[in-house]
């Protein structure tokens, strides 16, 4: 017969074993409370809700009562006071945004994308959508003075930076346009936003943003609208070969098969780009030869 589980008491005195969010989960609230309080938190329910629409993330505001409180907590019980935090903002502010659950959206759309929970290709969808709603709740931190993504890195604090998740974003969206057309009206909508939004952003970011943009349009059929894209593209960013190559492909290689196919368009596109003072040929030359092998 199996013995049971020896239970583990708490020792007294100072604490000897890290602290879990999942351990101060299980306590209710007011024992959180009062620990904090034991602690030198003077929390006050009134208080803390006014704080929570000041502070971007529980960690945040726990780094704002070590400065303006006495806390006697050490050790491992450190952990506690912002773990604490956490819970609470989940539990008695569910309606404010914090980064903790903007990061925690973020990670479930990156387990999505490595098949851990389903399939990536049918998941890729689901990511866009939890993905779109993070960007929602991000866009009401950016200030007017943030004009580069850089720049806004300081409003989320999370295991990715903005100017990734941002890149990947773009990216997923278009992989899910590729399984249902509308998320590239909303690769179009988010392109176009952030461009506006960052317009100091890293050069490479800000074409291949501008890029997806048009490429989108190709994509939903509006060649027109594609093709006026692609020109302001070549024109604001001319050394950079994948303005033609981009701008090529979608006559050489239209997405998803559909769309109006001119190998003699794209090879005038990629050869007006090897005419174009772009710093690197070589992918040019290689799109140039793989219509020629196909003709």
């Amino acid at each position: 017969m199996a013995m049971p589980a020896k239970q583990v008491v708490q020792p007294s005195g100072e604490r000897r074993w890290h602290w879990s969010l999942e351990e101060i989960d299980s306590f209710s609230t007011d024992e959180i409370v009062s620990k904090l309080r034991s602690f030198g938190v003077p929390f006050e329910k009134t208080q803390f809700l006014e704080d929570v629409r000041r502070f971007y993330s529980g960690e945040e505001l726990a780094d704002h009562w070590q400065k303006v409180h006495a806390i006697t907590a050490k050790g491992f019980d450190l952990d506690f006071v912002w773990m604490a935090a956490i819970v609470l903002w989940e539990r008695l502010a569910p309606d404010v945004m914090s980064s903790e659950r903007l990061n925690e959206m973020m990670q479930q759309g990156y387990r999505l994308l490595e098949g851990k929970e389903g399939d990536r290709r049918g998941n890729v969808v689901e990511v866009c959508r939890i993905w779109l709603e993070v960007w929602d709740h991000l866009k009401t931190r950016f200030r007017a003075d943030m004009r580069s993504i850089e720049a806004a890195e300081g409003v989320f604090s999370g295991l990715q930076s903005l100017y990734n998740w941002c890149q990947d974003l773009e990216m997923e969206l278009h992989n899910a346009g590729l399984e249902d057309p509308v998320f590239f009206e909303k690769a179009i909508a988010y392109c176009r936003e952030f461009c506006s939004l960052f317009p100091d952003s890293d050069e490479l970011l800000l074409h291949n943003m501008k890029r997806t943009e048009a490429e989108a349009h190709f994509a939903l059929g509006r060649e027109g609208e594609g093709d006026q894209l692609f020109t302001a593209l070549i024109e604001q960013f001319p050394e950079n070969a994948w303005g033609y190559i981009g701008w090529g492909d979608m006559y050489a290689w239209p997405l998803k098969g559909e769309g109006r196919r001119d190998p003699e368009r794209a090879k005038r596109i990629f050869e007006m780009g090897l005419n174009a003072k772009v710093s690197d040929k070589t992918d040019l030359l290689n799109r140039l030869q793989d219509l020629d092998e196909e003709s």
